[in-house]
């Protein structure tokens, strides 16, 4: 075993093969990790970076006489080099590469051949059957030789097309490449390599995305310089996430980039966040340590103000942390300016409000992902228009949250009283999830008393107190009779309502005993005494103590009390906000439920720069442009899988750069779509974006273009 050495010390040499053994799978990295690698190659050239770490390759002798070695680990990252090398060397044959200094057939030489084997097949790389053919076709430089529909010819192809439009000169390449370190392991040739590769694969559990993240951050840090910042921040930030850091991140990043990243893709996302914001590792830190402070204090409801916490518990209690970039946001804010605590307090009622709901008329929580990892960024936007209009703003922080909310339209939109009470008669609450009827009855139940059970979820979680059918799931002929002819339709409809259900401690017990039974209680078959609602501490009994039936009017009635309830705990919000007199409308790209159709457009801004432009067509064309100047590999990558993005010219597209075309006669909301498209794959924050509208009342009809 050896410790980091360069990928290049690894390649070079004229008698060894690396053989990929037959148990491997096939080459699988995809278009977007290549497009990576080659900005991780420019960035590396451009920022006279001295070493960027690549990986581990496993290897084990393949043959006891000859150098051979059959690549255990590392098969995708030594493939994919050597697609970007012979790429480089075609293009520079092809003329569509400068050369510089370095001597391209050495190279072709030391890092691709085996030249001193007595071989038909010299190539050094051996990949399994089924990509051999693929791989060598490549030699030739024909692409009529090419093996179409192919992992291998795809990504050489998409290098290719990377070089033709980079300003890297082959010499540039090479020296980027010659600055990537690997580890090195080269296991005992006794080893049985099949088994090594089953072990690597198969035992234990993958890395984490937090500790690529943390591998990430610490590895280009000196010795001295690793122990201490992991003590001072890192392990810090692990304790403060329960060990998990992973979700904590990616809510870091939400806040920071304004793009909600799959799982998958944290660490990449990660590192372009890093590149593009340029901190130096300390202040990244301390900044990801100071968001993780909050982010504990939210989860556990630890901010020391007992009302706070309380109501961050009832928040938890729902089950979802869909709201957390919001709340990250808010408590920096709340923080930095000082917020007084009833203010804190008002804004995550809002949010338990919105959610509670939202539930009860059964909106999708998907929904809700987008608009709390937006909803500060949108009150901050009217804090600035406020700003550069030099008027200021008159009411607190909720309150613009209030208005903001009560003005979304669609899956986002916040329920009326009128839709509350629509939906509160038939909504099945006992079909919902655990986690939402949890959270539904613990705060029906307390409602806002200080002395309530706050354990209640807890007790539901662990079985000692369950949500009872007051009208069982079972109807005897007893119940039948009680209900009335109609008893189909009752049973159909309420079952499980709010209004036929309560909370016990003797679920197990009652069962499908009559009415009069679980009120009054009842003696169970061992003798021993049950007791009924009249006997129940739980005020969501208290109306059924009154009862000495249970039909459809006792239903109704107790229904219009748990409806009365409910909008007195959850009341509709309002805000007294005045908007200001527009001269035009901003709209952010992020709210993809404003209607842009038939709208006119005046100007955009990008990256907080204004650009004036008359057309939607215009507008798409020049965002392209920008997103092409600060990400030109990607763009090309797109432009290779033809969808909206092409690489040649043809009718109805418009020139973005050379091998490249933007699809432009299209609809507006097609636009939309488009750059929606490009914006998530070329990882660029939705926020980036704002169009800058004629005000309705002044506006002309666009004709679609």
């Amino acid at each position: 075993m050896r410790d980091a050495t360069r990928i290049t010390d690894y390649f070079n040499g004229s008698r060894a093969l690396f053989i990929i053994p037959l148990y491997q799978r096939k080459y699988a990295w995809q278009q977007k990790h290549c497009s990576r690698l080659f900005e991780d190659l420019k960035r590396i050239h451009k920022d006279k970076v001295y070493s960027h770490f690549f990986g581990s390759i496993v290897s084990t002798k393949a043959d006891e006489y000859e150098d051979d070695l059959l690549i255990i680990d590392g098969q995708q990252r030594i493939t994919t080099l050597s697609l970007l090398i012979l790429a480089g060397i075609n293009a520079v044959q092809n003329g569509d590469m400068v050369k510089g200094e370095e001597d391209t057939e050495k190279i072709k030489e030391d890092y691709l051949y085996a030249i001193r084997r007595k071989l038909p097949r010299k190539i050094k790389l051996c990949p399994i059957e089924d990509d051999q053919k693929a791989y060598d076709a490549l030699f030739t430089n024909d692409e009529k030789e090419f093996v179409k529909n192919c992992g291998i010819t795809s990504n050489y192809l998409l290098f290719y097309n990377l070089i033709k439009v980079s300003d890297l000169t082959f010499e540039d390449l090479i020296a980027a490449i010659e600055r990537l370190t690997i580890i090195d392991i080269c296991l005992d040739s006794k080893d049985n390599p099949q088994l090594i590769f089953e072990s690597l694969n198969s035992c234990g559990k993958d890395l984490e995305e937090a500790d690529k993240v943390r591998n990430y951050l610490l590895m280009s840090l000196t010795k001295g310089e690793q122990e201490d910042y992991y003590h001072q921040y890192w392990s810090k930030i692990e304790k403060l996430t329960d060990g998990e850091p992973t979700m904590f991140i990616r809510d870091y990043l939400t806040i920071k980039n304004g793009v909600i990243s799959n799982i998958e893709e944290l660490y990449f996302d990660f590192k372009s966040f890093d590149v593009e914001t340029k901190m130096n590792r300390k202040d990244l830190l301390a900044d990801m340590l100071k968001y993780a402070e909050y982010y504990r204090q939210i989860i556990k409801g630890e901010t020391g103000d007992k009302r706070i916490d309380r109501k961050l518990k009832q928040i938890s209690n729902i089950g979802t942390t869909v709201h957390l970039p919001f709340l990250l946001s808010f408590f920096d804010y709340a923080n930095e300016k000082e917020l007084g605590q009833e203010e804190v307090y008002k804004v995550l009622d809002i949010v338990e409000n919105y959610w509670a709901r939202r539930i009860i008329c059964g909106y999708p929580a998907n929904a809700m992902q987008k608009l709390f990892s937006m909803l500060h960024s949108d009150i901050m936007r009217i804090y600035k228009r406020h700003e550069e209009r030099n008027v200021p703003v008159t009411v607190p922080y909720s309150e613009l949250m209030t208005y903001i909310l009560l003005h979304k339209q669609g899956t986002s939109t916040f329920p009326s009283n009128r839709e509350v009470s629509e939906e509160f008669e038939t909504r099945q609450i006992y079909r919902i999830p655990s986690n939402y009827r949890y959270f539904l009855f613990e705060r029906m139940e307390n409602e806002n008393s200080p002395e309530a059970d706050d354990q209640i979820v807890e007790k539901m979680k662990e079985g000692r107190i369950s949500i009872e059918h007051i009208m069982p799931q079972t109807l005897t002929p007893q119940w039948k009779h009680d209900l009335g002819e109609n008893w189909e339709e009752i049973y159909e409809k309420y079952l499980h309502t709010f209004a036929n259900l309560t909370l016990t401690g003797f679920n197990t017990s009652y069962s499908n005993h009559s009415f009069q039974e679980k009120k009054e209680g009842y003696i169970d078959r061992k003798g021993n005494k049950v007791n009924g609602f009249d006997d129940s501490a739980f005020c969501l009994s208290n109306y059924l103590k009154h009862c000495t039936k249970w039909t459809l009017e006792e239903i109704k009635e107790r229904q219009k009390i748990l409806l009365c309830n409910f909008l007195q705990l959850w009341p509709m919000i309002t805000s007294s906000y005045q908007p200001l007199e527009k001269e035009y409308e901003l709209v952010s790209f992020e709210d993809d439920e404003y209607e842009l159709k038939g709208r006119t457009i005046t100007g955009f801004r990008y990256r907080n720069e204004r650009h004036a432009i008359g057309t939607w067509k215009e507008m798409l064309v020049q965002v392209c442009k920008l997103m092409y100047n600060e990400n030109p590999s990607t763009m090309v990558y797109l432009a290779t899988k033809d969808c909206y993005l092409h690489e040649v010219d043809s009718e109805g597209r418009t020139k973005v750069a050379d091998n490249c075309y933007i699809y432009s006669s299209c609809s507006t909301n097609t636009k939309r779509t488009i750059l929606a498209y490009l914006f998530k794959n070329c990882n660029i924050p939705a926020s980036s974006l704002e169009f800058e509208l004629v005000p309705l009342t002044d506006n002309i009809i666009e004709t679609e273009e």
